[in-house]
């Protein structure tokens, strides 16, 4: 009965300590609507680069606590190829500062709640064995460890749904301001301004890809960033789409309307696979939840009549019907 009411406690402070440290992480880092003005006019002022996103006084106090905590869960390989990075950028985390924080955060995490345990349970007076004590820790600091790395995924794949559900209208605007007679490169920028409204990550993907090129890198190879930072098969195919367009001289626009309509057989086959699956779905509530009632509301009466008959008193059912 301890070990029950030992994990439900610690499975209710982790919840809890993983929503006020969102909270906070989410108010230092996210920048004001001022702020965000500011960046763009910069950004537009100058010819390569973006400038990383403000930082309040507490984030960069925040920065500062966990830098040294960091190291500890430092990836082995370089920063620049590793995983986490990857992750942090789909998630939409692209500064310096973001990664401190992370690994900063998961080391203290690992610390903490081993920590937060033994004090629950010095509070509360349990009598633990060194071996529950022991499993508790591991627990806490194992949990403690692979929580970010949860969460991390989770707003990764938020932004990345994002991403996949208005990434259609962003191509057809692309396809319409090429066939209009804009160039790739405007029809981008111009389908990032026009998208900010419907999705700002989308947005910032595209503004990405144009600071990229201000800054000198080719559009094949900002393009090619583009698939790798977003990670969506539909992206890539895109981008493999309009890289052979360039190389071979095709016409861009016959590209993006052969892509479009493929994108819309895929989408729709996908929607038709997913409707498919809906039976075998259902299968399993539906004899859990539904035929087990109707079990009892179909053999009640009959067991409590041969109840009575084992029994020898007359049934409910005569007993009613006899005047």
């Amino acid at each position: 009965m301890q070990s029950v009411t030992l994990v439900v406690l610690l499975v209710v402070c982790a919840a809890v300590i993983v929503a006020l440290a969102l909270f906070v992480i989410g108010s230092m880092f996210k920048p004001s609507a001022v702020q965000r003005l500011h960046k763009m006019v910069e950004e537009e002022r100058k010819a390569y680069g973006e400038q990383a996103e403000p930082m309040t006084q507490a984030g960069k106090a925040l920065r500062d606590r966990l830098k040294p905590l960091a190291r500890f869960s430092a990836p082995k390989e370089p920063w620049d190829v590793s995983p986490i990075r990857r992750e942090l950028m789909a998630a939409g985390y692209r500064s310096e500062s973001a990664g401190l924080v992370y690994l900063g955060l998961k080391t203290l995490l690992t610390f903490l709640f081993p920590m937060l345990f033994l004090l629950i349970s010095g509070f509360l007076h349990w009598e633990l064995a060194t071996r529950q004590t022991a499993f508790g820790v591991l627990v806490g600091a194992a949990l403690g460890y692979m929580l970010p790395n949860v969460v991390l995924s989770f707003l990764a794949s938020r932004r990345r749904r994002e991403l996949y559900e208005n990434f259609p209208d962003a191509l057809d605007l692309m396809r319409i301001c090429v066939e209009a007679g804009l160039a790739l490169d405007v029809a981008i920028a111009r389908v990032g301004e026009e998208m900010r409204i419907r999705s700002k990550a989308l947005s910032d993907e595209f503004r990405l890809v144009m600071l990229e090129q201000r800054a000198g890198s080719t559009r094949n190879m900002a393009l090619t960033n583009l698939a790798t930072r977003v990670g969506i098969q539909d992206v890539d195919s895109l981008v493999a789409t309009l890289i052979q367009a360039d190389r071979f001289g095709t016409s861009i626009s016959d590209s993006l309307r052969v892509h479009s309509e493929t994108l819309r057989l895929g989408r729709r086959l996908r929607a038709e696979e997913q409707a498919a699956k809906i039976p075998t779905k259902i299968l399993l509530p539906l004899t859990m939840c539904i035929f087990p009632l109707l079990f009892i509301l179909i053999l009640s009466p009959a067991i409590a009549n041969i109840k009575h008959s084992m029994k020898g008193e007359s049934s409910p059912t005569e007993t009613q019907s006899s005047p």
